[in-house]
């Protein structure tokens, strides 16, 4: 069954273990993982609930995300991949030929058709140095003359037409498994039968991992301090001081543990939304609700707890907490897989209070 969840916990080095990576040039690898990767910053994420109704334009610029880029292009030089592998730097490209590049989304994203309506330049976004390359298609009759095929794990048992095999398909396509749930959620190895060559999720050490569920991408111009100190008093002076939490997710029993705990602990407001705690049903106040918007800008924080706590499992509930001007106190992985991505000291993380309520709600 495809969420059941094998008692040994999977590794983060399985994929180099078992994907199997085809020779290819190095050219050819920088071009679709450059498309791929603005695919996913331009698109609307499909994996944050009803949270993704939210209309957040941003022009995502090469440069504004250079950093994270050569995060990457450090991990990938200490693994073997790294012969392979070669990273855009500072938004430049070398010309080697003018071939197209084809695409294939081949399945559903959960049971739905997306993404397929958009145009290339809505695929691709403007900035991509590789946008003239790539061209995206959701017709799976294509994977015989396709050089990258996608596959959704979730929907890859209801693959219509069937998986495809590897001898009708290009030589030298790479075929890339996409899944933003941790292991707890899907059984990856139901899918080493099928030999992928990458993997697009949120682990930082996927081929394709940016903008998964967020991204922070650098001002052109920076705030002055006097602006700074106005837009602090403009956000801050009418809010609560106090925490709010919108959960609807009773699984992870731990969370629901530490708010419960801090809620006793603490001596300001700490008010939780969903079928999990004391107030009426998420339902009543929904993502991208005016129910939910008021709420959100009533208060200073916002715990980002997550579901899991699997290295780089970061989800949408701390990139909202920003979006609504809010601070988040996160629990989740580790504080350093947070410190590689959001800027400095602009969240709690309940490790630096060792996890003690107490603590925290002193603070």
């Amino acid at each position: 069954m495809l969420f059941s969840h094998p008692k040994s916990s999977i590794r983060l080095m399985w994929r180099r273990q078992i994907f199997r990576l085809r020779r290819i040039s190095p050219i050819w690898f920088v071009i679709v993982v450059t498309c791929v990767l603005f695919l996913i910053i331009h698109v609307p994420n499909p994996f944050s609930a009803r949270y993704n109704r939210i209309p957040i334009d941003q022009d995502v610029q090469w440069n504004n995300v250079r950093e994270i880029l050569e995060l990457k292009e450090d991990i990938f030089q200490s693994v073997t991949l790294s012969n392979n592998i070669k990273i855009i730097q500072q938004g430049s490209e070398k010309q080697e030929t003018n071939s197209i590049i084809l695409i294939v989304l081949y399945t559903t994203v959960f049971r739905a058709e997306k993404f397929c309506t958009l145009s290339g330049e809505r695929i691709f976004g403007e900035s991509c140095p590789a946008k003239h390359r790539c061209q995206w298609s959701c017709d799976p009759t294509k994977f015989r003359e396709a050089d990258a095929l996608i596959f959704h794990a979730y929907d890859i048992p209801f693959a219509r037409p069937s998986m495809p095999d590897r001898s009708e398909t290009k030589p030298n396509s790479v075929w890339i498994l996409w899944s933003d749930e941790p292991p707890s959620i899907i059984n990856y190895a139901l899918f080493n039968k099928y030999n992928f060559n990458w993997t697009i999720s949120y682990k930082f050490d996927s081929e394709v991992s940016i903008a998964t569920y967020g991204l922070f991408s650098k001002r052109d111009k920076s705030l002055s301090n006097n602006e700074y100190q106005q837009w602090i008093r403009k956000e801050f002076s009418n809010r609560e001081n106090g925490a709010l939490w919108f959960v609807s997710n009773c699984k992870s029993k731990r969370r629901l543990e530490l708010f419960h705990n801090l809620k006793r602990a603490s001596k300001v407001l700490v008010e939780g939304y969903g079928r999990c705690v004391d107030y009426y049903p998420l339902h009543l106040c929904g993502g991208s609700s005016r129910c939910e918007y008021d709420y959100m800008s009533n208060f200073k924080f916002y715990l980002s707890f997550e579901s899991n706590t699997c290295r780089d499992y970061i989800t949408e509930k701390f990139y909202k907490a920003f979006y609504h001007g809010l601070i988040p106190i996160a629990y989740g992985p580790d504080k350093s897989d947070y410190d590689r991505f959001a800027p400095k000291n602009s969240f709690l993380h309940i490790d630096d209070f060792d996890k003690d309520m107490s603590q925290l709600a002193t603070h």
